[in-house]
């Protein structure tokens, strides 16, 4: 880190060889390639040295070595779970967002629940289905429910179930293909996003999706959700919903920027989803929309989040 810091105080951040790291071999290899694609333009736009590095191409490990700082839209297995920062930990480069810790504690959803629930973050109740006789446990159980893999994102796998009897062939089939589920109450109400940038909250964006819930189709074609940006909500409640994404950031001990998702029931209570530790990056995605309505055009987020990248961070976070 000090080979980066030490060339961003003389020379500015113009100075640094910056590695796009996207793609991989997760699930959400081709939302990550896009991310990388847009990010790479951004930072060529405000006129900083990147270079698109990609793990799963040949000879990554010798190129990614050259970096003076990695930022990272590697999405999903190998991007989000802290694999990839304890490797540029161990190597001494500098990278975007979270630590190793951290960032598994955002993308294990377990491990997320618990932590909201002992820093008395709202969430809802959940269980967990590890093996298919679990599925029982859940027929006794009130629904409708949403299951979805303990471990990914961007909605891969998650579907819900109205009755959990006839959907029993389903879970067991979801659990040999994606391993444990989290399964919780289905909320109904409506669902906003927030997005977390240094030590600030970012306006509220409302989502409205035109299907059932906002699922991986729901997210990725175009036309199928609106976005309110910024949410048409009292102040009031923006307010609340923006301390409430910032005290989920914290209590999973996240670093520079996240995107917290949120519902609200029809009775006016408030549930937080999950929190991502590195969310989607194109221009058109929810953090950067967020951020243009607060005036950071998208090349200018990028270069700031470099900036971040450069910064100490909190023992236990790097």
């Amino acid at each position: 880190m000090k080979k980066a810091f030490f060339l961003n105080r003389k020379s500015g951040l113009s100075a640094l060889n910056i590695g796009v790291l996207c793609g991989g071999r997760s699930s959400e290899r081709k939302i990550s390639l896009k991310s990388g694609k847009a990010v790479w333009l951004a930072l060529k736009e405000a006129g900083l040295k990147a270079t698109r590095l990609d793990p799963a191409a040949p000879h990554f490990l010798r190129k990614v070595k050259r970096v003076d700082v990695a930022f990272l839209v590697l999405h999903g297995h190998g991007g989000e779970d802290g694999q990839i920062q304890k490797f540029l930990r161990r190597h001494a480069i500098p990278y975007t967002g979270s630590g190793p810790l951290a960032s598994l504690n955002a993308f294990d959803k377990v491990r997320a629940k618990r932590l909201f629930k002992k820093n008395s973050v709202p969430t809802a109740d959940f269980t967990v289905l590890r093996k298919p006789s679990d599925v029982a446990r859940l027929l006794r159980l009130r629904g409708p429910f949403f299951a979805k893999p303990v471990a990914d994102g961007s909605s891969v796998g998650a579907f819900a179930v109205e009755n959990p009897l006839k959907s029993s062939d389903k879970l067991r089939q979801a659990l040999a293909r994606f391993g444990p589920l989290l399964v919780e109450p289905r909320i109904d109400g409506r669902e906003f996003t927030v997005g977390v940038l240094g030590r600030k909250a970012l306006p509220v964006i409302e989502l409205l999706p035109s299907r059932d819930f906002f699922d991986y189709k729901a997210k990725y074609t175009p036309g199928l959700t609106r976005y309110d940006v910024p949410a048409n909500i009292p102040a009031r409640l923006s307010r609340n919903l923006q301390r409430i994404a910032l005290k989920a950031h914290q209590a999973l001990q996240l670093s520079d920027f996240s995107r917290v998702d949120i519902m609200m029931s029809q009775n006016g209570e408030i549930y937080v989803l999950e929190a991502n530790s590195l969310p989607g990056m194109t221009a058109m995605s929810l953090l950067p929309k967020a951020a243009a309505v607060s005036g950071i055009a998208f090349p200018e987020l990028c270069k700031r989040i470099v900036r971040m990248a450069l910064e100490p961070k909190p023992r236990g976070k790097v």
